[in-house]
């Protein structure tokens, strides 16, 4: 009896002082990634997400000041929309 307590204590600090030394795995992030859009309709339809055309690469814009695509998530709704309250990243033609 004396020897199995013994037994399951040391046990018990075996496997205690193994989980104190066991790595981790980091879980992946969730966090969506900006992607970039083209801006296909008027100034006055910048807040109109079905104005905006995915692009897998920045769409190229002169410098100016009217919107010519955004950087942004894509919306939870309709991922083939942008997500205009996340843009991070807008470039302008004239």
């Amino acid at each position: 009896m004396k020897n199995s307590k013994a037994a399951i204590f040391a046990l018990a600090f075996v496997l205690g002082i193994g989980g104190a030394f066991s790595s981790h795995v980091a879980k992946a992030s969730n966090k969506p990634t900006a992607v970039w859009w083209k801006f296909n309709g008027t100034q006055a339809q910048i807040g109109d997400p079905t104005q905006y055309a995915f692009s897998s690469l920045e769409p190229t814009c002169s410098t100016g000041s009217n919107r010519c695509a955004v950087q942004a998530n894509r919306s939870t709704a309709n991922p083939a929309q942008p997500d205009l309250s996340t843009i991070t990243h807008e470039d302008l033609k004239p």
